[in-house]
């Protein structure tokens, strides 16, 4: 052992919801805790059967491929060691033999359960396989004299279940025994082969006896026995592979063979770590016993069957310990299944602030009571297809953490990054000693990163739909986040669009060449005024600037426009701020003024006339500007006949027009 670190070893395995690799968690757990190292189990597990057999159908919107790509994290796990169960991860890894899987992982010391290999940096733990289905086979021919015995196989990828599956032919050839291919039907090492057991029984109905490669597909066997008024024990006999938590309290008890999972499992460890402290460790198979009970046609009573390893008196307590914590633990999954709906809310609540779910996610996992929980989220979601190549993600972040009741979360431009040299289990060390349950977090197609948890192996069933929540969660997030993307682009867009009509709104209320009202902003203006400015007394301005086509036939456009833009100047210097001028025509205005004084006519027009002079003093052109004004005095009010006004106005300015000079030339 290192003598200032722990070692920190990772587990990939598969199928937790069955009963062997559950099995192999509980020795795994137990010699890391005498060896003082910690572990990270890297799980994966599968739903399809259990939606399959609960809708009575191919489940379509399964994504349990998902799970084949957790393995691939244990990659910038910062790993010391590597226990990989290849039996449980080779059923999703279809196209990939385990020999290319252990170079891929064979850059630290590696120990394959259930499965051999020669890889360099590699060794393999597997059961006696043979030797187990062999004792089986013989039990069979031989103290029950059974001659059409059916065999139901294990994954074909699965090295345990071949070689199961190879033992079965070579004793059945031993013995003179024909096979056919209907003899033998392909099972999964899931309890939800039934329609394989139907078929098997449909094509076979002289069998005698049925040799199952695992204990959970036996299972199967006796309920589709069932269905058919078949008796297992009397008119067939069923056996299976394992030993495991149920075997002998099915009815009647399963004969089958027993391996020890626990024990392998702690083997597993202590290899591993006499590997890192350098001894030379060599592969090995674990030993197995036959356990006849009744399924096989064998009674307890009979004083000659010495086959079973334990007594009954120990097989009633086994069975009684697991009916017992089999009860607790669901009593403990219905309590804590309530919290499911709180996280979802307190999620849910979150949606526009992802510190906040991150920190409330992580306040979750501390009232959950685990005993530290690390958050690691990918920079983007990856998209991954079940048919597409896997490409693991490189660039994980540390987002949120629980420990030493202490929560914290992180900004994206604040997380620390996921590595070959700073792993997760650097990102997650402190001085206790931690067993780390890592759990994928993903919604359909979408990965988002990873749960770690230190918690207790029987605790993973909750977990494992905490996990589901919270990848559901992330979803929801992400879609979030895009909406309020969205929003806010579309408020930018509103904005925009409103700038613009504003900017419309000046161009349709004003006159380019001038900077004047134009007749609409005019009409706007005055019609406001008289409804605000009842009963005073007010005038309307209408002037026309002089000679405008004589001096664009003579000068040009040009000065043409100059002159109308001193007019606009000549006004603006002769009003005060609150009037309004406008031009409202080629070479006509409009003024509204608010003025008090009576006959203020002549005051105006003397006024304009001098600004004029002075204008055409200095102007240095060889044209005058000089305007003609007609003006109307009126009252304002809300019914006031304004086109009259104008009207008025404008005769008075055909009159004074009469009066101007018959040129602007300079004399």
């Amino acid at each position: 052992m290192k003598k200032s670190d722990r070692y920190n070893i990772g587990i990939l395995i598969g199928g937790v919801h069955t009963y062997f690799p559950k099995e192999h968690i509980r020795g795994i757990t137990e010699a890391a805790r005498e060896l003082n190292v910690n572990v990270c189990f890297f799980l994966g597990t599968q739903t399809k059967d259990f939606f399959e057999d609960l809708l009575g159908g191919t489940h379509k919107d399964s994504f349990d491929y998902q799970f084949k790509t957790i393995h691939d994290y244990s990659l910038i796990g910062g790993l010391d060691g590597l226990i990989i169960n290849y039996g449980t991860l080779g059923l999703q890894l279809k196209n990939e033999t385990a020999e290319r899987f252990a170079l891929k992982f064979n850059s630290i010391p590696t120990v394959f359960l259930t499965e051999i290999v020669h890889s360099p940096n590699c060794h393999s733990l597997i059961c006696d396989n043979k030797n187990g289905i062999h004792m089986v086979m013989e039990h069979l021919i031989n103290e029950h004299h059974c001659r059409k015995i059916l065999f139901v196989a294990g994954p074909s990828q699965n090295t345990d279940a071949n070689e199961r599956k190879n033992t079965y032919l070579e004793r059945m050839a031993a013995h003179n025994l024909p096979v056919t291919p209907q003899m033998i039907a392909q099972g999964d090492y899931s309890e939800f082969v039934d329609r394989q057991v139907q078929h098997l029984l449909d094509d076979n109905p002289d069998a005698q006896a049925i040799v199952f490669a695992n204990d959970e597909m036996a299972f199967s066997g006796y309920r589709v026995c069932e269905q058919r008024g078949l008796k297992v024990g009397k008119d067939i006999l069923i056996t299976g592979f394992d030993d495991c938590e149920r075997a002998s309290g099915m009815e009647p008890p399963l004969t089958t063979v027993q391996q020890d999972g626990v024990l392998m499992g702690k083997m597993a460890v202590y290899d591993l770590i006499a590997k890192l402290d350098g001894s030379e460790v060599l592969s090995r198979r674990v030993p197995v016993s036959l356990c006849v009970r009744e399924s096989c046609g064998c009674q307890e009573k009979i004083p000659e069957i010495r086959s079973t390893p334990v007594n009954l008196t120990e097989q009633i307590h086994k069975l009684n310990r697991t009916i017992t914590n089999m009860k607790l633990e669901l009593i403990n999954f219905q309590r804590k299944s309530w919290f499911i709906l709180s996280l979802a809310r307190n999620l849910n609540d979150c949606m526009d602030d992802e510190y906040a779910f991150l920190l409330s996610a992580m306040e979750n996992m501390r009232e959950l009571r685990t005993k530290c929980t690390y958050l690691f989220l990918l920079d983007e979601p990856v998209i991954y297809h079940q048919n597409d190549e896997w490409i693991s993600p490189q660039n994980l972040r540390l987002a949120a953490y629980y420990r030493d009741e202490e929560t914290a979360a992180f900004h994206l431009y604040d997380r620390q990054p996921v590595n070959a040299e700073n792993g997760i289990c650097q990102l997650m060390a402190d001085n206790d000693r931690h067993q780390f349950m890592v759990f994928l977090l993903f919604s359909g197609e979408k990965q988002y990163g990873l749960l770690a948890c230190d918690i207790q192996p029987e605790e993973f069933p909750f977990f494992y739909v905490i996990s589901l929540q919270i990848g559901l969660s992330l979803h929801y997030l992400e879609i979030s986040k895009v909406e309020v993307l969205r929003r806010q682009e579309m408020s930018r867009d509103l904005e925009l669009v409103r700038e613009r009509n504003r900017e419309l709104g000046l161009i349709s209320k004003y006159d380019e060449l001038t900077g004047l009202l134009n007749l609409r902003g005019f009409t706007e203006q005055i019609k406001n005024f008289c409804s605000k400015s009842e009963h005073q007394r007010a005038y309307i301005i209408c002037a026309d600037l002089d000679h405008l086509k004589e001096i664009n036939d003579t000068w040009g456009h040009p000065a043409g426009n100059f002159a109308l833009r001193s007019v606009a100047n000549i006004f603006n210097g002769c009003l005060r701020s609150q009037d309004i001028v406008a031009r409202t025509g080629g070479d006509e205005f409009l003024i509204l003024l608010n003025c008090q004084e009576k006959n203020f006519q002549d005051i105006f027009r003397k006024r304009v006339r001098d600004a004029c002079a002075a204008f055409n003093a200095e102007s240095g052109k060889p044209f005058l500007v000089e305007v003609s004004l007609g003006i109307t005095e009126f009252k304002p009010s809300p019914e006031t006949d304004i086109p009259a006004i104008i009207e008025h106005a404008d005769k008075d300015l055909y009159e004074a027009k009469k009066l101007r000079k018959n040129s602007v030339r300079r004399p």
